[in-house]
């Protein structure tokens, strides 16, 4: 079997509660991509149900559903997904660890490369986007398949995000790639500061993408999330130009012009002795990305 060829594919990658939800779904509205859907990705054996997304472009219910993927209120049918079971089950992705180059199967790849090809053939569109927390930690596997893929890095200040994090019903049982694949909730020696681990996962998140600029060259690029939220018009149409896509002005008139930010909320929500533990944590990192002083 020939291993289909996926042009310019971009994915959105950074630590989960960073902001890649909100980019993928403004992003995904785009008239030129598409992008797996929770029905495909329950469904992987037929990713041709893509063709739902078509919907987007109809007269008048287009524009209802366009404004519902942006607003997380998509249905089923039509809402943007990670793709977890299309990685993980039926594509063989390791979540656990980190992959390299190393790491590239044929049987993975071209069951993931078809998976994404049908998707493409279904929805008439030229370019594929995803979003997937664990693609954070298989840069270079991601970048081995597909050589002339676009990644575009959402960064958020770690404090808020491990605010964020923590409050999140899912966390306690992710496994965690830089701990061999460890749940917090299995991670003794955090049991009793366990806001310290939220904050050393967003570091080791966002070193780890970094590690890859050199290998990525022009094909990386780097959006802080308090940019796309105080101005996601403008965050957008950067990263339309650097993703080559173009910038189609009714699609972007239809992005918010502003979003709430959520970062200073760990100064109300966490105690004085959290609040001193993530930045004893976090500060010399945060002082690196240019956050400290920042509101």
């Amino acid at each position: 079997m020939t291993t289909p060829y996926i042009e310019k594919p971009i994915f959105i990658v950074g630590s989960g509660r960073s902001g890649t939800t909100l980019l993928y779904n403004l992003l995904a509205v785009h008239p030129d991509v598409c992008w797996f859907s929770e029905f495909t990705d329950k469904y992987p054996d037929n990713p041709y149900g893509a063709v739902l997304q078509k919907l987007l472009q109809m007269p008048i219910i287009g524009i209802r559903l366009q404004r519902a993927v942006m607003s997380e209120s998509a249905p089923f049918f039509i809402k943007p997904s990670e793709g977890s079971t299309i990685y993980d089950n039926y594509s063989g992705f390791v979540r656990h660890k980190r992959s390299t180059e190393k790491d590239r199967s044929g049987e993975v790849e071209n069951k993931f490369k078809l998976t994404i090809k049908k998707h493409l053939m279904a929805t008439g569109k030229s370019r594929f986007i995803n979003k997937q927390p664990a693609n954070t930690q298989r840069i270079r596997l991601i970048h081995a398949l597909f050589p002339d893929a676009y990644f575009v890095h959402i960064i958020r200040d770690g404090r808020g995000l491990a605010n964020s994090l923590i409050q999140t019903d899912w966390w306690q049982n992710t496994q965690l790639w830089w701990m061999h694949g460890q749940k917090p909730s299995e991670i003794k020696r955090y049991k009793r500061n366990p806001i310290k681990l939220c904050a050393l996962h967003w570091k080791h998140n966002v070193i780890e993408v970094r590690r890859s600029k050199k290998l990525l060259g022009k094909r990386y690029m780097e959006i802080r999330y308090e940019k796309l939220i105080s101005d996601p018009r403008g965050a957008v149409k950067n990263i339309l130009q650097f993703c080559e896509l173009p910038l189609v002005d009714q699609y972007i008139q239809q992005i918010s012009k502003k979003f709430p930010n959520m970062n200073n909320k760990w100064k109300k929500e966490l105690t004085v002795q959290q609040q001193k533990l993530l930045q004893t944590t976090l500060n010399p990192f945060l002082r690196e990305l240019g956050y400290l002083g920042k509101q």
